[in-house]
């Protein structure tokens, strides 16, 4: 039987090597071979990589979106709760892998920042698009009185992920959670107590 070349197909397995080997170490090649897929069938869907690198990007923030929204959406949890909650089924998920992967967005904004705008501009607007939920959970939790902010929730926001990204390759430097934990014990039994 012939098999059906599909661009959610070579988008997923392009994810799953990316991870392991970032964008630039990561060969057209070696995606196509994995997926099954001949080399005329990219070309069918990608005009180039970049575009390519950009789709891998859009599947890893909807496979996000559909692991996070469920909790973020939880209004029978206080917000700084489900703030809380996130941050620790990324752990959860981090250890998972053995503590490798991370977060393709970190990732990729270490690699490609600096070689390619569309590829930056994509990442800033992924990370502004967390950090704004964040910021929505944290005024939600002063507005409420669960929580006095000194600073502006999108402020206090932009420093959660910030430590969290940072804890996060710290944790892969160490291949453990440890940093992660402190960044979830921090956050939430000291500065927001």
């Amino acid at each position: 039987m012939k098999r059906t070349h599909n661009k959610d197909d070579i988008v997923q397995t392009g994810l799953e090597i990316i991870f392991s080997r970032g964008f630039n170490g990561t060969g057209i090649e070696t995606i196509l071979k994995q997926a099954n897929v001949p080399k005329g069938s990219f070309y069918n869907f990608f005009s180039s990589k970049e575009e390519f690198g950009l789709a891998v990007i859009d599947l890893f923030l909807s496979d996000m979106t559909a692991l996070l929204k469920p909790i973020s959406e939880d209004l029978s949890l206080p917000p700084l709760e489900r703030i809380r909650r996130s941050f620790e089924l990324l752990i959860a998920r981090f250890e998972e892998n053995n503590c490798s992967k991370g977060c393709l967005l970190a990732n990729l904004g270490l690699e490609m920042s600096d070689q390619c705008e569309p590829f930056r501009q994509r990442l800033e607007d992924a990370l502004q698009r967390w950090i704004d939920s964040v910021a929505e959970m944290l005024e939600e939790a002063r507005e409420t009185g669960a929580v006095r902010i000194e600073v502006a929730p999108s402020v206090l926001a932009e420093s959660m992920v910030a430590s969290f990204e940072g804890a996060l390759l710290r944790a892969k430097v160490k291949k453990s959670v440890e940093p992660l934990k402190n960044f979830i014990h921090l956050y939430f039994n000291v500065f927001l107590a």
